[in-house]
């Protein structure tokens, strides 16, 4: 890929996002309105605020289908946090489905590498067809 490094900047930013799902599954156990409840949802606002400006500082930098394919990997991050945080069983078919997902990002990722994101759509039916 030409731009590794925003590729790299898009996975740490989902990964930021994927955050505000472990705030959330937080706030959930706890009393709605109390202390630690607004705190959380107070840090999910936050990560959320930041996520939105970082995607879109990212999805001027490299196409936006694969912006959104590599979207997907945060379920990968949901099974690791929910490993780490709330002790939840990594089971065989999560395995299996967080490798359906890599599989599919790879994919997705390594037909638009020849196209930057300022191509015309003729451009890029060219590209995809030679």
């Amino acid at each position: 890929m030409k731009n590794i490094k925003y590729f790299i900047l898009l996975h740490i930013i989902l990964a930021l996002f994927s955050v505000s799902a472990v705030f959330s599954k937080l706030a959930a156990q706890e009393d709605t309105l109390s202390f630690k409840w607004i705190l959380y949802y107070c840090a999910i606002l936050f990560l959320l605020f930041v996520y939105a400006i970082a995607w879109q500082q990212i999805i001027k930098k490299m196409p936006i289908v694969t912006a959104y394919a590599n979207k997907a990997v945060t379920v990968i991050w949901g099974i690791v946090y929910g490993m780490m945080i709330f002790r939840e069983e990594i089971t065989v078919t999560k395995i299996a489905g967080a490798l359906i997902i890599i599989v599919g990002v790879y994919i997705v990722v390594s037909s638009d590498e020849d196209i930057s994101p300022g191509d015309s759509t003729a451009d890029k039916h060219k590209a995809r067809m030679s």
